[in-house]
């Protein structure tokens, strides 16, 4: 399950759908929402992103 990578303190690539079409973003786990099952990630160039866990198809 990627859980267990989303916790540990290195960057992550995550693919995911969004609106039919998969896109990818690499980045750090910024937060992590479990109650609202949302996942936030920051890339390099400070440019965050929020990404529903049930839209994830595999995390790197």
């Amino acid at each position: 399950m990627y859980l267990k990578k989303l916790t540990q303190n290195e960057q992550v690539t995550v693919e995911y759908i969004s609106n039919g079409v998969l896109k990818t973003f690499k980045g750090r786990v910024s937060r992590l929402n479990l109650s609202e099952q949302k996942l936030s990630l920051v890339d390099e160039k400070k440019i965050s992103s929020t990404i529903r866990l049930a839209n994830i198809r595999n995390v790197y």
